[in-house]
C-alpha cells in the first residue's frame, strides 16, 4: 500500500468505514504475523498477537501521525507488542516444525516433487537459522530481506540508531552465512542475499 493510499484508508476508517480497516488488515496482516512469529516462535501465539496488534491499530488510528508511514507505525506496534509478550511469557515455546513440514509435503507439486521438496527443505533450513539469531537480529533480517524496508525504517521500528541496524545486519549476515554454507551451499546463500 502506498503512503497516499494509506491516508485515504485511514480517513475512511476515522469516518466510520469499517470496510476500509478490513483493507488495511488485509494488506498488512502478512508482515505483522511474520514479524510476530519471528519473535515468538509460535504460530498460534503469533496469530493471536496479530489480532491484538490490529485492535491496537484500530483504537489508536486517530493518534497516528500522518507524516509517518503507516507501515512503519504498524511494524513498531507489532515489534513492541511481540517483545512485551515474549518478556511476560514464563514457559519456553517451541516451533511446530514437524507439523508444518508434513503439511508442506502434502502440497508438493506433482510436476517435479524433488525440486519442490528441495526448495521447501532449503527454505526451512534458512528459517531455522534465522530463528536461532537474537531477537532484534531476527526482526532486522525479516524486515530487511523479506519486507525490503530501508535501514532507516528498521531503525525507527526497532528504536535503535541507523548505524546500530547496519552493524546488526552485517553480523547477522555473517552468522547466517557461517550456519548455512555447509547446509545449503554457498551459491544458494548468495541467491538469498546472505553474503559473507
Amino acid at each position: 500500500m502506498r503512503p497516499k493510499d494509506d491516508l485515504i484508508y485511514i480517513q475512511r476508517v476515522l469516518d466510520g468505514d469499517n470496510q476500509a480497516f478490513a483493507e488495511i488488515v488485509k494488506r498488512y496482516h502478512s508482515i505483522v504475523f511474520t514479524l510476530a512469529f519471528r519473535i515468538l516462535k509460535n504460530r498460534e501465539e503469533a496469530e493471536d498477537l496479530a489480532q491484538d496488534v490490529f485492535i491496537k491499530v484500530f483504537k489508536s488510528l486517530g493518534m497516528f501521525n500522518r507524516k509517518a508511514k503507516l507501515s512503519t507505525w504498524i511494524y513498531r506496534i507489532t515489534y513492541n507488542t511481540s517483545i512485551n509478550s515474549l518478556n511476560s511469557r514464563t514457559r519456553i515455546q517451541t516451533i511446530e516444525i514437524e507439523d508444518d513440514h508434513r503439511r508442506e509435503l502434502k502440497n508438493l507439486s506433482i510436476a517435479n516433487p524433488h525440486d519442490d521438496l528441495r526448495k521447501k527443505e532449503e527454505k526451512q533450513i534458512i528459517n531455522n537459522a534465522i530463528l536461532k539469531l537474537p531477537e532484534k537480529d531476527k526482526v532486522i533480517i525479516t524486515l530487511y530481506y523479506y519486507e525490503e524496508l530501508s535501514v532507516k525504517e528498521i531503525a525507527e521500528i526497532i528504536g535503535i540508531s541507523v548505524q546500530n541496524v547496519k552493524v546488526k545486519l552485517y553480523r547477522s549476515r555473517q552468522k547466517l552465512y557461517t550456519e548455512l554454507k555447509d547446509k545449503i551451499g554457498q551459491e544458494k546463500i548468495l541467491t538469498n542475499g546472505f553474503q559473507k
